[in-house]
């Protein structure tokens, strides 16, 4: 019997965000098989697959772990492998999410459970064939007070070029010390972010060996108290600046 756990998203762009979500999932079910599921659509948000599945390798999700899927929630293309009669599937969000559809539990119209249930509370795992589960994890903010990818692609086209490169220090550690690595980064971010159609996505390639991930390195929380403090009329510095553009959006 497996433990299989999935966190599906969006990922435009995957960022420290999800990947602190994802070594919390990791953590939490240390026996699982633990996944990162993400589809090619680009019809509502402008990141191609290939696009997240870099800057995932580059934050530091490893090999084989961020899957294309069709359907996140779904993720047919990852669960095909595992036993349905004996395994078992849990879904992991960040509890900044936990109001966002799919909900977990509820019933059915002839009064059995829903096939998605709350790990919370759960006594006993039921096998995936008869239901899965979601888990959310705390959400956790990434350089300039974010939590989420919406606000990096607000700010984004705000921001200087120095600005720019601070961000994706915050945004990928692994970039910090490697300017020729973070200067790529940021040529992507700007290709898909910018829609700037002359420069082909495929031809910004990341390199195949990344550097080693700091173990200490710890995302910087911003309190609410802070962040109301913040006179967006005159922002002190990148990450009061980027803050602001995010706000404004």
């Amino acid at each position: 019997m497996k433990t299989v756990v999935i966190m599906p998203g969006g990922f435009h762009p995957f960022h420290a965000g999800h990947m602190a979500l994802y070594n919390s999932a990791r953590r939490v079910f240390s026996d699982a098989d633990v996944y990162v599921a993400a589809t090619n659509d680009t019809s509502a948000r402008p990141f191609p697959f290939a696009v997240k599945e870099k800057l995932a390798k580059l934050a530091g999700v490893d090999p084989g772990k961020f899957v294309q899927v069709k359907s996140p929630f779904r993720a047919q293309e990852i669960t095909d492998h595992y036993d349905p009669a004996l395994d078992r599937l849990i879904f992991v969000r960040s509890e900044k999410d936990q109001d966002k559809p799919p909900l977990p539990g509820g019933v059915k119209k002839d009064g059995s459970p829903s096939y998605l249930q709350p790990l919370l509370g759960a006594k006993r795992l039921e096998p995936m064939s008869k239901h899965a589960y979601m888990a959310y994890l705390p959400t956790v903010e990434f350089g300039p007070g974010m939590t989420s990818a919406t606000e990096i692609r607000q700010a984004w086209p705000g921001l200087s070029a120095e600005e720019k490169t601070q961000m994706i220090h915050s945004l990928y550690p692994r970039t910090k010390g490697n300017e020729t690595l973070a200067s790529t980064v940021v040529k992507m971010l700007d290709t898909v972010i910018g829609n700037d159609v002359s420069e082909d996505i495929d031809s910004v390639a990341l390199p195949a060996a990344m550097p080693e991930q700091n173990p200490d390195y710890i995302e910087e929380k911003w309190s609410e108290k802070y962040k109301r403090s913040i006179n967006c009329s005159n922002p002190r510095g990148f990450s009061q600046r980027a803050h602001c553009a995010g706000r404004k959006n």
